[in-house]
């Protein structure tokens, strides 16, 4: 029986899915080759220690991402959420979104 918390398995698992899948994108022989290990020691970690790997992971609070992906802090994503919100509610129609210059009155479009 494993002494794995629910939600750190859940959490290892997840990760493992992902590992796998970019494993299997990128391919071992490659990933092999940019770390300067043989493919079958690629190979080995795979199948004998990227579980536990993952597991460790989780239980340290860190999260599995695509390398493209980015983090934002969740109170200041909530902020612009709302900031956004505000303004958009504050609309009656799509010419409010035009910006012009109030000197001229010329309004403030891309020209091509």
């Amino acid at each position: 029986m494993s002494t794995v918390s629910p939600t750190i398995a859940e959490r290892a698992r997840k990760f493992m899915s992902i590992a796998m899948q970019r494993i299997s994108a990128i391919g071992q022989n490659t990933i092999a080759t940019e770390i300067g290990v043989s493919p079958p020691t690629i190979s080995r970690f795979v199948s004998d220690d990227l579980e536990r790997a993952c597991q460790v992971l989780a239980a340290a609070g860190l999260k599995l991402v695509p390398a493209e992906m980015q983090c934002f802090p969740p109170r200041k994503v909530a902020i612009l959420m709302e900031l956004a919100r505000d303004h958009l509610n504050q609309l009656e129609n799509v010419e409010q979104l035009t910006w012009e210059d109030r000197r001229t009155g010329s309004g403030d479009t891309a020209k091509p």
